[in-house]
């Protein structure tokens, strides 16, 4: 890798929990909207339910805001408080990992 590519993604993502965190969310955002479009799946989530039953690229266009949205304000206050963005972002990948795994157990038995 070039040191230019090395200084984009170190600027791009100052932690690793943060490129963590956005993966996880991105995997979450294409594995939904697909398997949902294949009615393999029924959204939980309250908020994006509605945006999905409507269309599944409304919903990643959403989702995809959301993820644009935490990456910019986190990537941004790190060059402030590196350390809590860490662990905010290490913080927020197992909590969001956390609810995935108990929704999609959760309603793994429950009839669509």
């Amino acid at each position: 890798m070039t040191q230019a590519a090395k200084n984009f993604f170190s600027e791009a993502f100052p932690t690793r929990s943060l490129a963590v965190l956005l993966t996880v969310g991105f995997v979450d955002l294409v594995a939904t909207a697909v398997l949902h479009a294949q009615g393999q799946i029924v959204e939980l989530n309250p908020l994006m339910r509605p945006l999905i039953e409507r269309s599944e690229w409304l919903f990643a266009f959403v989702k995809g805001l959301t993820l644009v949205a935490a990456w910019y304000v986190m990537s941004r206050h790190a060059k402030a408080n590196h350390k809590f963005v860490s662990q905010a972002a290490w913080f927020g990948t197992l909590a969001y990992v956390f609810v995935w795994t108990v929704w999609f157990f959760g309603a793994s038995g429950t009839p669509k």
